[in-house]
């Protein structure tokens, strides 16, 4: 089925058409409330009519006539509440009254009331606010923080900055969320605290000592963590330097550990077996003293030092020599021997350590691990002293060696300039070192609390 092409000017049409109609329905709809005595209602559609077409002058004049009766019978509404003093009635019954004959003034419609009762809306408003406000009050005072809200709600209706209204609020939302984390404060529940005392940060951040209560809480829910040394030691020297490390390690995530240094338990019996807590009233007795959640107990054996020299490799390169014989250039390629050289060193040693839960006396992990640090070299030399540029020489004779079999000489060209000395012993230390204090800190990060 082809579908009819429709102009843009009866489109056009069709919108206006269906604007006069709708103002028109609201017309007649309006008339058929004011027959019935309906005035309240007859008022708000010839509104309606007059916004849809603001030059519907029926609906403007029916408006001026049927908008006035509305205004009397909210005026008088107002008066006797006000009369009788139902001073929150009178408000709502005047908001409407004033926002009605100012919404028919935006359609050029001009409808009155006294201009007294707006000083007896000031004077009623005064009443209910004060009211609210001591009632708000009032039930602070008594702890009757929900109930208090609700009054509060009602001043922030009309205005939000009367009196200490925001200053009763405050204490109205914060003061249960105060109580409710020192509650859990006192029973561990250290989270929910955590989460009570962003809500009242969230409505003040002055709120008594909710800063301080934040930083406690914010500590106590740190992992902690007590180090210990193994008592009996050949390698104090690097224990205490990782010890350093570990220190330092665990105040870089000083937002999620609490590390325990200073206390007096420095060294735990039976260290050396990674497989043993060690006595259990100990650990609980450590573990009551110091809070901690988990004890880390390393150890340093078996040192080592190595350096291998294997024996210089020979082999043959080739010199590229151009000579000139009569006119022509003959191009050879003249062997030259050459040392290839190769040499370790490693520092390395045994790291074992073990994580005891403070609480269930339990070994939960224990691992011991090589931790090494290693050089190498790699270089070449000539045999003898040469005066022509590395560039000239060649791993193989392009005269006779296969086109598929030669390769770019820069790596192996590259070899003759290489570095000849290896690292020292300190330098390949700080490796190995490194690789424990990253031991330490995955460990760290696997016990820390989500």
């Amino acid at each position: 089925m082809k579908l009819k092409f429709i102009s843009p000017y009866i489109l056009i049409l069709s919108i206006i058409l269906a604007s006069c109609s709708g103002s028109k329905k609201y017309f007649r709809a309006a008339e058929k409330m004011e027959k019935q005595g309906l005035v309240d209602e007859a008022a708000t559609y010839y509104m309606e009519s007059l916004e849809r077409k603001s030059k519907n002058e029926d609906a403007r004049i029916k408006l001026k006539e049927v908008g006035q009766k509305h205004i009397n019978n909210l005026s008088s509404e107002f008066f006797r509440e006000f009369s009788t003093q139902q001073y929150e009635q009178s408000l709502e019954t005047f908001d409407k009254l004033k926002a009605f004959t100012d919404k028919s003034a935006t359609l050029s419609v001009t409808l009155n009331y006294p201009q007294a009762y707006s000083d007896d809306y000031a004077l009623a408003m005064d009443y209910y606010l004060n009211k609210y406000y001591n009632e708000a009050a009032d039930f602070v005072n008594q702890g009757n923080y929900d109930i208090a809200l609700k009054s509060i709600s009602k001043i922030k209706k009309y205005n939000s900055n009367f009196k200490n209204t925001k200053d009763l609020e405050i204490t109205a939302t914060c003061e249960p969320l105060y109580q409710l984390a020192i509650k859990n404060i006192e029973s561990k529940n250290y989270s929910s605290a955590k989460n009570n005392l962003a809500s009242i940060n969230n409505m003040s951040s002055t709120y008594k000592d909710v800063k301080e209560l934040t930083d406690l809480t914010d500590d106590l829910l740190k992992t902690s963590f007590l180090i210990f040394q193994p008592k009996n030691t050949t390698e104090k020297e690097i224990e205490e330097k990782l010890f350093n490390n570990f220190i330092e390690l665990a105040y870089k995530q000083n937002s999620k550990v609490k590390l325990i240094n200073n206390t007096p338990f420095l060294v735990i019996p039976e260290a050396d077996d990674i497989s043993n807590a060690g006595n259990v009233d100990l650990i609980q007795a450590i573990r009551k003293a110091t809070g901690a959640d988990f004890f880390y107990v390393f150890d340093v054996a078996n040192k080592r030092e190595q350096t291998t020299n294997p024996p210089k490799g020979t082999a043959i390169g080739y010199e590229k020599v151009i000579t000139k014989k009569d006119t022509v250039f003959i191009t050879d390629y003249k062997a030259t021997t050459y040392n290839q050289i190769t040499a370790q060193r490693s520092y390395s040693y045994d790291f074992k350590y073990k994580v005891i839960d403070a609480l269930s006396n339990q070994v939960i992990t224990s691992r011991s691990e090589n931790c090494v640090g290693q050089d190498n070299i790699n270089y070449n030399e000539f045999a003898r002293p040469v005066t022509s540029s590395v560039d000239r020489f060649f791993p193989y004779n392009p005269l006779v060696t296969p086109f598929f079999n030669q390769y770019n000489p820069n790596n192996w060209r590259n070899a003759f300039s290489g570095r000849k000395e290896l690292k020292a012993f300190a330098d390949l230390r700080i490796v190995a070192d490194n690789n424990a204090i990253n031991l330490f800190g995955n460990t760290l990060s696997s016990y820390i609390t989500k």
